[in-house]
């Protein structure tokens, strides 16, 4: 095989894996229609390199990020009923504009359709997997499953598997320890001393109310704010004054 029919095998390789890499994750895990129309929604909403993601299920849909952290570049990208599989069947707009960091909350959907800690673990590292392939630069910070309340109101599908929750946020710790990324557990600031999601932060048993929010952000407020000094943003050249002068030279009426 001479070396120009070589060169063209392997550029043919390379755009091959290139576009197998490229594809969109076929999206299985939920078909209902607020589903559907807020995550075609998110594929038409761009993603930058200075974004903050917050990616999750209700819990994150519930809030207005970029208000409540102060951050312009904070972007909603949670939805009602998300897995965490979900999450990973959806994640090709977050992907393709590398952002800043991410921010993951996901798993009490899962504890309701009957998955066991373990699996939550795995599914979790599976993502983390993704986005450290694909995003090397995007720093990830997966949060710990939040405690539910049946008696505030019943959740037949979480009914007595709050231990799953306290299983399932082990087992992604764990996976966090591995994969080397920051977990962040929100679990006690929420609980009970009866292991029940607070009943002054709830109105339903499972979802936050205002207060909720603001235990929330307090929590990860550093890590939102961390690193933003060693940024870069982008400035506009100076208009030119003719010659460049040093300091040092420039007569008293200088003005640049």
């Amino acid at each position: 095989m001479n070396m120009k029919r070589f060169l063209l095998i392997l550029l043919a390789l390379i755009a091959v894996g290139t576009a197998v890499q490229a594809q969109p994750l076929e999206r299985t895990a939920n078909q209902d229609k607020y589903y559907v129309r807020r995550a075609t929604h998110f594929d038409d909403l761009p993603v930058y390199r200075h974004d903050i993601i917050m990616l999750g299920n209700s819990l994150t849909d519930g809030a207005e990020w970029n208000e409540l952290l102060g951050e312009p570049n904070a972007k909603n990208r949670g939805i009602i009923g998300d897995i965490i599989q979900g999450l990973y069947e959806r994640m090709e707009p977050i992907l393709k504009g590398q952002p800043r960091k991410i921010f993951i909350l996901s798993g009490v959907n899962d504890v309701s359709h009957g998955v066991d800690g373990d699996s939550i673990g795995r599914v979790m590292e599976k993502l983390i997997v993704l986005i450290k392939e694909r995003c090397p630069r995007t720093e990830i910070y997966v949060q710990s499953m939040l405690p539910f309340n049946t008696d505030v109101q019943m959740w037949k599908l979480l009914k007595d598997r709050e231990q799953v929750v306290i299983d399932g946020n082990r087992a992604m710790e764990e996976a966090c320890k591995r994969q080397g990324v920051t977990w962040i557990n929100l679990y006690p600031l929420f609980v009970d001393k009866n292991g029940k999601l607070r009943e002054d932060l709830t109105n339903d048993g499972l979802h936050l109310l205002g207060p909720g929010y603001l235990i929330w952000r307090d929590a990860i407020i550093k890590y939102v704010k961390s690193g933003k000094k060693h940024m870069r943003p982008h400035k506009p050249h100076a208009p030119s004054h003719g010659r460049f002068m040093p300091p040092h030279k420039r007569p008293r009426h200088y003005r640049h």
